[in-house]
């Protein structure tokens, strides 16, 4: 089990090794009424937390796309991690002697009888 485990780990960095572009937060396409009442757009919009509040600026059109795939890149990154964090503590809980596993309840002799009021 450790050796398919251990493998899957390297495939893992792998992946995440080879995502080139990330970005934090998300994408929105808007679209607004013409006075005519059809819609115009899409405008898009990148919405990020940063220092504590919630940041939001507009995008060309022309860079949506770039940002669409390295929101989605970091998005599977850390999915890739998190399974890789999954792994890795199977490794470590594996690897561990007996100590980890639950700890079972003494013997009824081991504890202390009350003693009855006579």
């Amino acid at each position: 089990m450790s050796h398919e485990i251990l493998a899957r780990r390297a495939e893992l960095i792998r992946q995440m090794a080879a995502l080139d572009t990330m970005e934090l937060g998300s994408l929105k396409a808007e679209y607004r009424q013409s006075p005519s009442g059809q819609p115009v757009g899409p405008y898009f919009k990148h919405q990020v937390w940063e220092n504590g509040a919630n940041t939001s600026r507009r995008v060309p059109s022309d860079e949506a796309p770039g940002l669409e795939a390295a929101i989605a890149n970091r998005q599977k990154f850390e999915a890739l991690a998190n399974e890789f964090i999954e792994l890795t503590v199977r490794l470590t809980r594996a690897s561990q002697p007996g100590s980890v596993q639950k700890k079972t309840t003494p013997a009824v002799s081991c504890l202390k009888r009350r003693k009855s009021p006579n």
